[in-house]
């Protein structure tokens, strides 16, 4: 290899950001929010509606999120833009199997807590639930889920 040439990276990424596609969300998202409030919503395992009032504009918003416990916690992992609602902490209604709870929901954003967090998750769920890619035959670690560049949301349930 000459000296002109670009180098491969020395390091693949061992996790990678892998949600499912931007319109197909658009297009399931609404039958979700359905879904979830209905009879049928306890068959959806951890896919729950957050209902927030948002930040700026005081409008109230839904998103469906999948829920997951870890550390008995229930937490969502995201990097989607909406998250920010949760910043500082924002009062949230968890609609799931057809129930709703309040609660208090926190977003987390530093990776030191955010990794462990996701890899504790990947291991109870799998990666694809959580909209993670792990490279074949890798063994990722804290640190690699960190690298992901997601948050979480922390929710405690009043």
């Amino acid at each position: 290899m000459s000296s002109n040439e670009a180098q491969p990276s020395s390091r693949t990424p061992v996790v990678t950001p892998n949600p499912p596609p931007a319109t197909l969300m658009r297009l399931v998202n609404p039958l979700m929010r359905v879904a979830i409030r209905s009879r049928w919503g306890r068959h959806l395992g951890p896919l729950a509606v957050l209902r927030v009032n948002g930040r700026r504009t005081g409008i109230s918003r839904e998103f469906v999120a999948g829920v997951h416990t870890v550390d008995g916690i229930p937490t969502v992992f995201t990097d989607r833009p909406w998250r920010l609602n949760f910043k500082g902490g924002a009062d949230v209604v968890v609609v799931h199997a057809g129930t709703e709870r309040p609660a208090r929901a926190t977003l987390v954003e530093e990776p030191s807590e955010v990794g462990p967090a996701l890899a504790a998750a990947v291991q109870a769920a799998g990666a694809r639930n959580l909209g993670v890619a792990i490279a074949k035959g890798a063994h990722p670690t804290s640190a690699d889920f960190a690298a992901v560049g997601r948050s979480m949301i922390r929710i405690t349930y009043v």
